[in-house]
């Protein structure tokens, strides 16, 4: 066979352009292709943020809250004890993960106004607040709480058996684990209402009975209570501004009593100044005085050390927004006073 009667077949990429021999076909293609660019449509831009999707699903939970509160406890009060309630139902043979598979319908109250509140109702947390398409277990959700305080990426990961890793299912966990936790809060302020304890200084003065509590005729200790204290430097948090960036809006407000709201706090920042402002003897006669008592070497501590030096040295970086968290603890393990140092310019 003569090879050069085979047909030639370019490489990809090589093809070229076929051109008849009247010309004319490269000034057509060009003139297509200024036009298609030239095409100028309607297009839409979404004036949406990241921060309107927070508000807007923030909302949406807060509004159903107190009836999801509600299903949690007729939950509760129905559950057998091993945080699943009973369906009717026995379950199927299990499968290679070894978790016991059901199909069931969960049927709605009559007074039941959201989706949510039916799941809960049977013991499902939805991870929308409007519509959701996937539920978890309430107890997985009850086991969360301690894993997180040993390792809390260890907690959220180890829930998921034989199914690699994927962000958004990391999403609905933590979405279902939020409302698990505000829930949780709208219990236990409910509590604290009926037993009287939701006084502002409640926490401060029941913090530790064994520390602040005394019997009749007890003898004095030496030292009342002895407490510990970390100001937690690793928990800066740089402010957005320093990378031209504004921050995001979040009106979601943490219910405890152990904070105070920062509207609270900044009405006392003029007296903050003012006092800040006043010549403060007693910090310079510190360190003068530790000079002159111990003699320091050419390399003391007391002259490195900022804490010991006057308040105006005691200064943070600007490019913080907070600085560390200040945590008070006595030797029972309570916490006794917590204070978030944001932009607070000390230390």
């Amino acid at each position: 066979m003569d090879l050069d009667q085979l047909p030639y077949i370019a490489p990809p990429g090589d093809e070229g352009l076929d051109m008849s021999h009247a010309g004319g076909e490269y000034e057509v293609f060009e003139g297509l292709a200024h036009e298609v660019a030239g095409i100028s449509g309607c297009r839409y831009v979404d004036p949406r943020t990241h921060s309107d999707r927070i508000e807007n699903e923030t909302n949406h939970w807060n509004i159903q809250m107190d009836l999801l509160v509600e299903a949690y406890l007729d939950y509760c009060y129905r559950d057998s004890g091993d945080g699943v309630p009973h369906h009717g139902m026995p379950p199927s043979p299990s499968d290679d993960d070894g978790q016991p598979r059901r199909r069931s319908s969960l049927r709605s109250q009559p007074h039941h106004q959201y989706p949510n509140e039916t799941l809960i109702h049977h013991g499902y947390l939805g991870c929308a607040p409007l519509y959701p398409t996937v539920a978890i277990f309430a107890a997985h959700s009850c086991c969360i709480p301690p894993d997180t305080r040993v390792c809390p990426t260890f907690s959220f990961q180890a829930q998921f058996r034989q199914i690699p890793y994927r962000p958004y299912l990391t999403t609905q966990l933590l979405g279902a684990f939020n409302v698990y936790l505000q829930i949780l809060q709208r219990i236990d302020q409910r509590l604290c209402t009926a037993l009287k304890r939701d006084t502002p200084n409640w926490r401060l003065l029941n913090a530790c009975p064994a520390c602040f509590y005394k019997l009749e005729d007890e003898p004095d200790l030496d030292f009342d209570w002895l407490v510990t204290m970390d100001g937690n430097n690793s928990l800066k948090r740089w402010d957005s501004m320093i990378y031209g960036t504004n921050a995001q809006v979040d009106s979601r407000k943490v219910r405890s009593d152990f904070w105070i709201d920062p509207n609270t706090v900044d009405k006392f920042n003029s007296e903050v100044r003012a006092h800040a402002a006043m010549p403060n003897q007693g910090d310079n006669a510190l360190v003068d005085n530790t000079a002159v008592e111990t003699n320091p070497a050419p390399f003391s501590c007391a002259d490195w050390w900022k804490n010991a030096g006057p308040e105006m040295q005691k200064k943070m970086f600007s490019v913080f927004d907070e600085s560390g968290i200040f945590i008070t603890a006595c030797r029972h393990r309570f916490v006794l006073l917590a204070c978030d140092m944001i932009r607070s310019g000390e230390l």
